[in-house]
């Protein structure tokens, strides 16, 4: 039989769950029929059966990947006031993957260049990737930096493999 505080700290840990899933963002994938825009930059995942390897990535909407991924603007994934252009909210994207008998879940967070849309870089918007792995947190990156000159960076997860293959394009 479970103790009260074993009962209390199940509900408590379901209920930062909960929480924690009001924060995470149902955004819209990216639609290629769109014209291309400056600035835009997506975030993306591929979850390969075939190859057995989830890929995640950064990209460029002037060069996305050469393959079929599920992509996603980096601008949804921050809210900025329109009054103060301040952030005022910071979304995640979770989605699952499984490969032979490895579960992955995969978390994009977004990540402003400054919490002021105003300053240099705060605009510019990537991504923090994290990956686990059946339960356990594997990979935590930010994936493209203000400033930085990479266009495209990619982390390919093999199977049975825990460290990441890193991919770096620069232009």
């Amino acid at each position: 039989m479970k103790s009260k505080y074993q009962i209390f700290s199940a509900i408590l840990s379901v209920s930062c769950i909960w929480a924690a899933d009001a924060h995470s963002a149902e955004l819209p994938l990216y639609d290629f029929n769109q014209p291309v825009r400056d600035g835009v930059i997506l975030v993306g995942m591929e979850c390969n059966h075939k190859k057995q390897s989830l890929e995640i990535g950064i990209y460029d909407s002037g060069n996305p990947p050469t393959k079929r991924m599920d992509l996603w603007k980096t601008s949804d994934l921050v809210i900025y006031d329109a009054k103060t252009s301040m952030v005022s909210s910071i979304r995640q994207l979770h989605r699952n993957c499984s490969i032979g008998n490895d579960h992955y879940q995969v978390r994009f967070d977004g990540l402003p260049g400054a919490m002021n849309a105003m300053s240099p870089c705060g605009a510019i918007v990537t991504a923090k990737a994290k990956v686990w792995k059946n339960g356990r947190l594997i990979y935590e990156q930010a994936l493209s930096k203000c400033g930085a000159d990479d266009s495209v960076r990619v982390a390919r997860f093999d199977l049975g493999e825990d460290i990441p293959i890193q991919l770096k394009d620069e232009p």
